[in-house]
């Protein structure tokens, strides 16, 4: 009989890679998860020649193209255990303080060289994934829940360790979860806003790099600019039209906050790139506002600061 898996368990974990890329480690990091799409892709293309069976017009054989690892998964944001992935995600993190330290996260070159990551999968099985940059990552919550984070990873292969019985993870005792009712109000061009939801979504534009002698990625460089951008949605406010308009550019800033801990997204140099109200029935009018944010040379878009009891900017 075919084994039956479930998913409740399942969870993700971290270890940072050292100075060489793909190089496996052990996971020190470990999050519930609530959503996972990581593994192996596989591309198998016919070979080109015009040979045939022996009967009828079938091709005679395949090959491997490329042996590519990634995907996506999701978890709940924590002030306490996110400083890794805030870490890898924008470059750079630099701490102060004293227990509650502060730590700001902002954008660097390039992202640090990788991750293992260990794919959990709920009552089944677990797989290691070598060599895993964030080509994104966003941050969302609306009215009434709590803020989720979605990365996405290109992994330069699971191929060392394929699946095995999946381990129990270590989680930290407390643990801190982002809620909604913690949010400070939404600031920009000097004036606060009261927000219904908002995505902040970061990508870094890596890309997979293929070369002759081996079938997996070679480290993902940046294909592209950076790009940083926030989603809103607040009732209809007229002012953020006219900053639209006029085409005003301003920091922007939102706090959330429990107790000693904070999570606090500047959004700098900013515009709005989109501005929506339409009017489609006898409710409140509601606004849909994106933002960008710009480098000025100095501020390169986004810096993120998180104060919390851990020492490190990478702690669990």
């Amino acid at each position: 009989m075919a084994s039956i898996y479930h998913g409740r368990g399942a969870a993700i974990g971290f270890g940072e890679n050292g100075g060489t890329y793909g190089d496996a480690v052990g996971r020190t990091n470990w999050r519930p998860l609530i959503s996972s799409s990581l593994t192996r892709t596989i591309e198998k293309v016919p070979r080109p020649t015009l040979r045939v069976g022996g009967a009828g017009a079938m091709r005679r054989s395949h090959y491997i193209q490329s042996d590519n690892a990634g995907g996506s998964f999701t978890i709940e944001a924590s002030y306490r255990s996110l400083g890794l992935m805030l870490k890898h995600l924008m470059g750079a993190v630099a701490t102060t303080g004293t227990n509650p330290y502060t730590h700001v996260y902002t954008f660097a070159d390039d992202v640090p060289t990788g991750l293992t990551i260990e794919n959990n999968r709920g009552t089944g099985t677990s797989e290691v994934f070598e060599g895993c940059r964030l080509n994104s990552g966003s941050f969302a919550v609306s009215a009434g829940g709590v803020m989720t984070c979605d990365f996405d990873v290109i992994a330069e292969t699971g191929a060392a360790t394929p699946r095995a019985s999946a381990g129990t993870p270590t989680f930290e005792a407390t643990d801190a979860p982002i809620l909604h009712n913690q949010a400070g109000q939404f600031t920009f061009g000097g004036a606060t806003y009261d927000l219904i939801d908002m995505t902040l979504t970061v990508n870094n534009a890596l890309a997979v790099r293929q070369h002759l002698g081996s079938t997996v990625t070679a480290k993902p460089l940046r294909s592209d600019f950076q790009s940083v951008e926030l989603s809103i949605n607040l009732e209809v406010e007229d002012a953020l039209y006219a900053a639209f308009i006029s085409d005003t550019e301003s920091d922007a800033h939102i706090t959330f906050t429990d107790g000693t801990r904070s999570f606090r997204i500047d959004l700098q140099n900013a515009y709005l790139s989109t501005v929506s109200d339409p009017v489609s029935d006898a409710n409140v009018v509601r606004q849909s506002v994106t933002l960008i944010g710009q480098s000025d040379g100095t501020n390169e878009g986004l810096k993120l600061t998180v104060v919390n009891g851990d020492s490190t900017g990478i702690g669990n």
